[in-house]
């Protein structure tokens, strides 16, 4: 029997973050086909002790591991792309190029266009797009999705359509 490939999924602040903010990286461990990774420079972007405290949480429940760079070409990528974007955003993208990973980010402008240009379109993940994943796997009802929608918005992070069933129906 061939054991199901894992995809491993490198996370940046803002995903990680929005998740947080709707007490959801539980997520993280309950989709399956995935590993979730945080580079230590994600690590070190979560300030708020209360987020701290949640991120230590996932950790030590195994829904998402800390991930060092060590390969000279990644660092050297690393470095390239922090002078031009944030140094999460920058290890994120370093590492989803490098180790052929998926990149979770909701950051657009240069960390976009960048990701863009470097990796495949099927490479990339967002908030809302873990959101439906985790409703097709049965883990979120469209109206829980809804709901975190909601919180996010109080947050300052707007999704541009009105429900995840229209995201849903359009695919």
């Amino acid at each position: 029997m061939v054991a199901a490939s894992i995809r491993t999924v490198v996370v940046d602040a803002s995903v990680l973050i929005n998740l947080i903010h709707v007490k959801r990286l539980d997520l993280f461990g309950k989709l399956g086909g995935f590993e979730f990774v945080v580079p230590e420079q994600v690590v070190e972007e979560v300030k708020y002790p209360d987020q701290v405290t949640v991120l230590n949480e996932a950790l030590a429940r195994g829904w998402v591991r800390k991930e060092p760079s060590t390969d000279v070409a990644e660092i050297a990528l690393y470095a390239e792309l922090s002078g031009v974007m944030g140094k999460g955003e920058a290890a994120c993208l370093a590492m989803a190029q490098r180790r052929g990973w998926l990149v979770a980010c909701d950051e657009a402008g240069r960390f976009r266009r960048e990701a863009e240009a470097r990796l495949a379109r099927d490479r990339l993940v967002n908030t809302p797009g873990l959101m439906v994943l985790a409703i097709r796997r049965g883990l979120l009802t469209v109206e829980e999705a809804d709901r975190t929608k909601e919180v996010l918005a109080t947050r300052n992070y707007r999704m541009r359509f009105r429900s995840f069933r229209d995201l849903l129906e359009g695919q």
